[in-house]
């Protein structure tokens, strides 16, 4: 049986919120079936996927990532041309 648009938009906003390091608490679920029933309420189904993810920054507290860099610093250098006479 194929799943329908409204469990592939709770499931992949869960999995977002899972992977993100978020604590899904009942008020996070309740908060991600009004996120899921707003956008389904909008009629197109194409485009329930794209209306729930966009909204799940502002719907939830997510903590931010920081990357640490992955290269030193770029500082100018000389490559020495001379001539040699």
């Amino acid at each position: 049986m194929p799943r329908r648009i409204c469990q592939q938009a709770l499931d992949r906003v869960i999995a977002y919120l899972d992977a993100s390091g978020a604590e899904i608490t009942s008020e996070g679920c309740r908060q991600a079936l009004q996120l899921v029933e707003q956008a389904l309420s909008k009629g197109d189904e194409g485009g329930v996927l794209e209306r729930v993810m966009d909204r799940v920054p502002d719907t939830f507290e997510l903590s931010t990532i920081t990357v640490p860099a992955h290269r030193p610093p770029i500082s100018r250098g000389s490559i020495c041309y001379e001539s040699h006479a």
